[in-house]
């Protein structure tokens, strides 16, 4: 009777348990980004990734492959939050970058390590986290990536180069359960300098799970998104005195998972892996010039370190 008895409790707290889990999985939740103005977030971030690539020049080609690692920091200040809750952000990030290449020409040389000097954006996202405004401040003449690449340092380091939605996320107008899946194809228009370019980027979200993160109560979602073709930004992107003009082509495909906290309407933790094949040609005065074919694949690893609220500037 007691071993009976003992195996009729141990039945019953293994189906309290499941049953707990699975009423915690099942349930239903509104996602929404939240601005507390004043309010500055910090992320730290792990870049890594390789690339092939194969340059032409006079007529030759030169198999080149590639590998960076690095580090990078980024903070969003909340400037404000309108009626509607669209809130203004104001994004720097900043980085360094380690690089190793096989195949470069005797004499040509690729900086060991590299500083990513600050690249600041001025953002306007809704509360589904949908980019509706964007204006980036390029860092000074000098100062900036010394090839016009969308695998130079400056596209690491503009992070709504890598989705075109906020933090990579279109959350869903409906409540969802694990399991519901939804759109998040979008476009943006990028002002840089006199020029504005519109950008779409297609791609689907889903919930997978719930789990405690940090002690965050998050929403676990896949995303997937598809690289667009980024020919004309990269034609509106200024050159040095307009020495040489820069034509390109891009596509591939972003997949990863963010974890976003229910309660505080934020991402917590994200994973992302790219896969991207570009070519462009650099033709400067003179019709001369030459071009390039890229494929890499690269990692971006995010974690919230710092929440912290400021005074609105001013007072």
């Amino acid at each position: 009777m007691k071993g009976l008895r003992a195996l009729t409790i141990i039945l019953a707290v293994t189906a309290a348990v499941f049953s707990v889990k699975a009423t915690s999985q099942d349930r239903e939740v509104s996602l929404r980004f939240k601005f507390p103005a004043n309010q500055v977030r910090t992320y730290e971030q792990q870049v890594s990734g390789e690339m092939a690539m194969t340059m032409q020049i006079l007529g030759q080609g030169m198999p080149v492959m590639v590998n960076i690692k690095g580090k990078m920091t980024q903070t969003e200040r909340v400037e404000d939050v309108d009626k509607d809750g669209v809130a203004t952000l104001t994004i720097v990030a900043k980085g360094r970058i380690r690089s190793e290449a096989t195949g470069l020409p005797a004499g040509a040389e690729l900086p060991p390590e590299q500083d990513i000097p600050p690249i600041q954006s001025r953002i306007k996202v809704n509360p589904l986290g949908k980019v509706l405004e964007v204006q980036v401040k390029l860092p000074e003449e000098g100062k900036r990536s010394p090839t016009p690449s969308p695998f130079g340092s400056d596209f690491l380091a503009m992070p709504q180069m890598r989705g075109f939605t906020w933090q990579n996320l279109l959350l869903p107008e409906n409540p969802v359960r694990v399991g519901d899946t939804w759109d998040i194809t979008t476009k943006v228009d990028f002002r840089l300098e006199d020029r504005t370019v519109e950008v779409e980027v297609k791609g689907k979200a889903r919930l997978v799970a719930f789990e405690k993160l940090d002690g965050r109560d998050c929403a676990v979602i896949e995303v997937t998104t598809e690289i667009p073709d980024l020919s004309e930004l990269m034609r509106a992107l200024p050159t040095p005195e307009e020495k040489a003009k820069v034509s390109a082509t891009t596509e591939g495909q972003s997949v990863g998972k963010i974890w976003f906290d229910i309660v505080e309407g934020l991402v917590v933790k994200s994973e992302m892996s790219t896969d991207m094949t570009a070519n462009f040609t650099i033709t400067l005065q003179g019709g001369q010039g030459f071009s390039m074919s890229m494929q890499g694949n690269f990692r971006v690893e995010q974690r919230l370190t710092k929440i912290e609220q400021v005074k609105s500037e001013g007072k």
